[in-house]
C-alpha cells in the first residue's frame, strides 16, 4: 500500500492543480453538493473560459481525454470508492449490535482468520461485560400458585387419565405403571 501511494503521490505531483482540481470535479460528479458538468468542472478548476460554451466544451473533452487526466480520475474514483466502502462498513457497524460483534470477533481470532492482540481481546472482553455476555448470576422464578389452581390442574390430570387420554403432557411406562407427569401451565379457566 505504501508503495502505491508513494508512485500517486509522484505522479500527481507531476500533474498540474489545475489537472489535479479538474480530475475530482469530475472523478466525484459535484461542487459544493451540487451536480456538475465538464464544462463547469473545467472553469471551476481555474481554466479559462473560451468564446462560446461550445469551444470550452470541446478543450474540457481534450483535457479529460490525456492519459494524465484519465489517471487522476481514476485515482480519485478509486478514493472515492474506498472511502463510501468505509463509511457503508461503519454503518454496518453501528447496525450490529454488540452481541453480535464480540462473537463476530471471537469467531475470526479461533478460527485463525485474524490474530488479536492483547488489547483488542482485553476490549473485547469489555465490550461482552457490558453487552451482557458475561453475567454469572443466575436469577430463578418462581411462579406462585394457589391451592385452587393446584387442584384444576390435578383435576384436569385425573380427568384424562380415566379417559385414558394421556396426550403428550403424560408419560407412561408401562413395564412398572408408573406415570410421569409433565406441568401444564394454568390458563386461568377451571377445568370441569
Amino acid at each position: 500500500m505504501g508503495l502505491l501511494r508513494a508512485y500517486v503521490l509522484d505522479f500527481m505531483a507531476m500533474a498540474t492543480q489545475k489537472q489535479q482540481k479538474f480530475a475530482k470535479l469530475v472523478a466525484c460528479g459535484m461542487n459544493d453538493g451540487q451536480p456538475i458538468t465538464i464544462v463547469d468542472s473545467y472553469s471551476a478548476a481555474g481554466y479559462q473560459v473560451l468564446g462560446s460554451r461550445k469551444a470550452t466544451q470541446v478543450e474540457a473533452c481534450r483535457l479529460l481525454a490525456s492519459d494524465t487526466v484519465q489517471s487522476l480520475v481514476e485515482q480519485e474514483r478509486e478514493l472515492l470508492r474506498k472511502s463510501e466502502e468505509k463509511v457503508r462498513k461503519s454503518q454496518e457497524i453501528l447496525v450490529i449490535s454488540d452481541s453480535e460483534r464480540v462473537l463476530d470477533k471471537l469467531r475470526k481470532w479461533v478460527d485463525g482468520i485474524e490474530e488479536a492482540s492483547t488489547s483488542q481481546i482485553r476490549s473485547t472482553e469489555l465490550l461482552a461485560k457490558i453487552s451482557g455476555m458475561l453475567r454469572t448470576d443466575i436469577s430463578i422464578e418462581t411462579k406462585q400458585r394457589s391451592a385452587a389452581e393446584i387442584e384444576g390442574l390435578l383435576e384436569a390430570k385425573l380427568a384424562a387419565l380415566s379417559s385414558g387420554n394421556l396426550g403428550s403432557d403424560f408419560e407412561a411406562d408401562t413395564d412398572t405403571g408408573e406415570i410421569e407427569i409433565e406441568d401444564i401451565p394454568y390458563s386461568g379457566e377451571p377445568v370441569h
